[in-house]
């Protein structure tokens, strides 16, 4: 997985902290998903999604996307930059 998705938590969740940790995106307290073990399938803003399906999580805004959209790589410039190439 490259990122995690949780029904329940927040941003001091166990799931949110352990997923800082690793560089990975999470959205935790996502409590508008429903998920069906059973059938494997889950649904989120009127889409459902299988197992096995690609998704996409934006950690920044919480949305889940269908399939793998591309995402800009954040890059620090200026003055900034400079900054933390000396930490």
């Amino acid at each position: 997985a490259e990122g995690i998705l949780t029904t329940r938590g927040g941003m001091t969740s166990h799931a949110a902290v352990v997923a800082r940790g690793m560089g990975k995106p999470c959205v935790s307290g996502a409590g508008s998903l429903r998920v069906d073990y059973k059938a494997g399938t889950l649904i989120s803003m009127g889409q459902t999604f299988r197992k096995g399906d690609i998704i996409t999580i934006d950690g920044g805004n919480g949305q889940v996307l269908k399939g793998a959209v591309a995402m800009l790589q954040p890059e620090l410039s200026g003055d900034f930059a400079a900054i933390m190439e000396w930490a």
